[in-house]
């Protein structure tokens, strides 16, 4: 399959890899998140289009600046956004020559495996250039599918492959992407919104949820028991379920309109903007863009992925056009694999990234699928979705004691998972559900005292809490 990587070289990177002691996983761990996401994985940084030819640019993320210029060959690549010299920024200073960056302060210049190459200020028979420590820090990176991945670490690069999803290494796969979103919050309380039970109530007015027949997705969050595989968690597959390996509450209900509370209480009904999405709801119908088959493997798959994100497949299923309408099985997206990517910027500032996956028959077929994302794609799922939920995390008390239910299991485990990677580097062993008598964590009656949520824990590894 695209993007494959053999277990010879990740069981090399794991003896490299420093294994440090991972703590106790019972209780409120919140504190133990890492507040600028997990180290040493490849995150996307910048939209290659955005890298121009003439000048450097600037993007922060996890913590570090880095600066973006063009090398030789005209591929896109970075250097720590600081000059060795006296600390100047590469991101304020100029493109002399192809494939170099140089200083504003002193014109120190830099080429693209960081060596000092020129001090402009001195004059070509300078002494300085080229001497042991005046080397600038170089990122690894990739560009794939028109996005700059970059990798975040002190350790050597793992296999790219590891990381980015597979269709970013299908020659067929035709990504469609919005660049990002900015939400003023952590990295993780981003990821979580993805996994816990919300969606039938807060997007209750909106047409994804209102297509979507009897059941909202059945995922950990919405009422399947979460399964761990490869680097994350999926939903068990139906044969499963019926297999008696995993278990499901049959997901979460879509309300009706006419479900009846106590006291006689209904459903609360949306108003206009409920009638805005039905309008929305011909191009879902009609101009639906196939979805493409998803990967599904030991490592790959749809759920949430290491080193944060999620993935969800077989938006756009079931009849179109007219029988869609009538039978209300038309699906509930306008495209196939969706890929939502929080990356960390800051303790409480976050970039969303957004892909959808394709596979276009045609030229025509490719610019269809990109014409009709950009109409209504965008609209139903950056604009529609994401702002009701940005709604939530602008505000959100993360800091505060939280009653967790069955329905946040999902969110349970995967802050065990980026506690056990944080400390335990990213090939530390994790398996919550193949102890010794075959139940997981969560199944357990454990009396545990609730952890306090604040600045104070490991140093460096700690969520601030305001």
């Amino acid at each position: 399959m695209p993007g494959t990587f053999t277990a010879a070289s990740r069981g090399q990177l794991e003896a490299d890899a420093p294994l440090g002691e991972i703590p106790n996983l019972i209780g409120d761990i919140r504190h133990l998140i890492p507040k600028y996401g997990l180290r040493n994985y490849w995150y996307p940084a910048i939209s290659a289009h955005k890298v121009p030819k003439t000048r450097p640019v600037r993007v922060s993320m996890l913590g570090e600046d880095l600066v973006f210029f063009r090398n030789k060959a005209g591929e896109p690549m970075a250097l720590q956004d600081v000059c060795p010299h006296r600390g100047a920024r590469f991101s304020q200073g100029h493109i002399h020559w192809p494939g170099t960056i140089a200083c504003p302060y002193h014109g120190w210049v830099y080429d693209e495996n960081g060596k000092n190459i020129m001090v402009l200020s001195e004059g070509p028979e300078s002494k300085v250039c080229g001497k042991s420590g005046t080397e600038a820090y170089v990122y690894p990176t990739r560009t794939l599918k028109g996005v700059v991945f970059a990798w975040i670490g002190d350790t050597k690069p793992a296999p790219i492959e590891e990381d980015v999803p597979p269709e970013f290494f299908d020659d067929d796969a035709y990504i469609t992407w919005n660049d990002h979103v900015h939400w003023p919050t952590n990295w993780l309380v981003a990821l979580e919104n993805s996994m816990d039970s919300h969606v039938a109530y807060l997007h209750r007015d909106n047409i994804g949820v209102l297509l979507a027949g009897e059941h909202v997705g059945a995922r950990g969050a919405q009422g399947f028991k979460p399964v761990f595989t490869g680097n994350g968690f999926r939903g068990p597959t139906m044969a499963e379920v019926q297999a008696g390996r995993a278990s499901t509450s049959g997901g979460a209900k879509v309300p009706d309109a006419k479900d009846v509370y106590p006291d006689g209480k209904t459903w609360p009904k949306g108003k206009v903007r409920n009638w805005w999405n039905w309008i929305f709801s011909v191009p879902f119908f009609f101009l639906r863009v196939p979805a493409p088959a998803t990967y599904n493997t030991e490592w790959w798959g749809q759920g949430h992925r290491l080193p944060g994100y999620f993935r969800a497949g077989g938006a756009g299923f079931g009849p179109k056009g007219i029988k869609g309408m009538l039978t209300g099985r038309g699906g509930a997206g306008l495209h196939g694999m969706y890929t939502r990517w929080p990356v960390a910027l800051g303790p409480w500032s976050t970039r969303l990234w957004y892909f959808h996956y394709s596979r276009p028959k045609t030229v025509f077929h490719k610019y269809y699928h990109k014409l009709i994302y950009n109409i209504f794609g965008r609209w139903a799922v950056e604009y529609n979705f994401s702002i009701q939920d940005g709604s939530m995390m602008f505000n959100q008390r993360y800091d505060w004691p939280e009653k967790l239910s069955g329905h946040d299991a999902e969110v349970i485990q995967w802050r065990r998972l980026v506690v056990s990677k944080a400390y335990g580097g990213r090939y530390a062993q994790y398996g919550y559900d193949h102890d010794k008598d075959g139940k997981g964590i969560d199944e357990r009656k454990v009396e545990a005292p609730i952890g306090t949520f604040s600045k104070d824990s490991v140093p460096g590894n700690e969520i601030a809490a305001g």
